[in-house]
């Protein structure tokens, strides 16, 4: 028997395609397991946080932080790529590192499988098309699913790690993540490095770092920016996804009516960005006394079909050419910092310059892969198409109204000067 589509939204769906609350928002977007794996190798916890498994993540960047410490791993792997490989022995706590062993491996293989199984699990929520709730008020917060900007939620998270987080609507992790990049800032002196760096005195900030807490931050700092760029873009296409099933229930509502039309009817068509002024439009012309019948609002088909820089709810796979760029900022930003001890700039500015250059180094081999079927000045917006049937009388006050609520373009078609059948 066939999947049926969701209808009751008094039933909760078996497989929800997202989720907003006091919390945070999450969804169930396909993300692409060998990310999710990288992720976790970079810092055991990532990919779960990365495919949406915040619990986890959670408990396994604090099991991360613990025994990485305990081991005192990363001083190991500093003095080894210094090749000071008997310090490097001699440092090394072999107790607490073949405990950390098994977990380490467990994270990468977990994360990858659970990559795969929400990709699964993002079909089936597509065939029972449930509805998804654009909004949670509680005692504690008013959350909203709205359309945000990616760039903006990445800016955030250079600042601060985050903050991004945070803007995006993700309560819980924007705290986690900023909590503890405080934190190991702190137990790392990475404030104090910064400012002996910021005044040219590298020899007091080369000595004054604590490794073992240092080298945590390169791949905290890569992936916070990361993490919010990809939740807000995430959300985005969640916002569009909630809306076009809206658009598309009431149109299957209203179709059975038949349109008004008089003598002097007139038409007007507008184009414009899924935003939640799609909704305050058709509320708006409901208001002048137009029939709800006589508003058709439907999702433009996209046929693009090129690789973009970033998700749209036309192309929904979860992979983007930011994955290799961040991936090469991450390493490098690990390497400049280890090396930093010992060249002259320090740390922290090697640190950064490795982040940016493996960042564009990461861009320019993923556009030099895909070059064949990439397109990145394509139009990534999905568009609405608003068809509107009226008295003629009531033509600039509708075009007024499409104006004040930023839609892209509008035409007017002729009068109409017979009565419809």
């Amino acid at each position: 028997m066939p999947h049926q589509k969701f209808q009751s939204a008094s039933i909760k769906p078996r497989y929800p395609k997202g989720e907003i609350s006091v919390f945070g928002t999450n969804s169930m977007y396909p993300r692409p397991p060998w990310i999710a794996a990288w992720w976790s190798a970079a810092f055991p916890g990532f990919g779960h946080m990365f495919i949406g498994k915040y619990l986890h993540g959670f408990i396994l960047i604090i099991w991360e932080l613990v025994v990485n410490n305990l081991s005192h791993l990363n001083m190991a792997i500093v003095y080894s790529f210094l090749g000071r490989f008997d310090e490097a022995k001699s440092v090394l706590n072999h107790d607490w590192a073949l405990l950390y062993v098994a977990v380490y491996i467990y994270c990468i293989w977990d994360s990858y499988r659970c990559a795969v199984e929400i990709k699964k699990i993002h079909v089936l929520s597509e065939i029972e098309d449930a509805p998804v709730t654009p909004s949670d008020v509680s005692f504690f917060d008013v959350v909203i699913l709205d359309k945000k900007s990616p760039l903006v939620g990445s800016l955030w998270s250079f600042f601060t790690p985050g903050l991004g987080q945070l803007y995006g609507g993700s309560t819980i992790v924007g705290t986690f993540v900023l909590a503890w990049w405080i934190f190991v800032c702190y137990k790392a002196a990475a404030v104090r490095t910064f400012l002996h760096s910021v005044l040219g005195d590298f020899d007091k900030a080369a000595t004054a770092v604590d490794w073992q807490w240092f080298l945590f931050l390169p791949s905290m700092y890569a992936f916070a920016i990361y993490q919010a760029y990809v939740s807000v873009t995430e959300n985005n296409t969640l916002y569009d996804i909630e809306q076009i099933r809206f658009l598309r229930v009431r149109d299957e509502n209203l179709k059975q009516q038949p349109i008004q039309l008089d003598d002097n009817s007139t038409k007007i068509i507008a184009s414009m960005d899924h935003s939640p002024f799609v909704e305050i439009i058709i509320h708006e012309i409901e208001k002048l006394g137009v029939p709800p019948q006589n508003i058709v609002a439907l999702p433009l088909e996209n046929l693009d079909s090129q690789i973009h820089i970033v998700d749209t709810i036309h192309r929904v796979d979860g992979r983007s050419v930011l994955d290799g760029a961040m991936m090469g900022g991450t390493i490098f930003a690990v390497l400049g910092s280890i090396y930093g001890l010992k060249w002259h700039w320090g740390p922290i500015i090697w640190g950064l310059i490795g982040l940016a250059g493996g960042f564009f180094l990461g861009l320019i081999i993923e556009l030099v892969v895909n070059k064949k079927k990439m397109n990145i000045l394509a139009k990534s917006k999905s568009e609405v198409i608003i068809e509107v049937t009226c008295n003629a009388s009531l033509q600039d006050q509708l075009i007024k109204v499409l104006k004040s609520q930023k839609a892209n373009g509008y035409v007017v078609m002729p009068h109409r000067s017979s009565t419809a059948t």
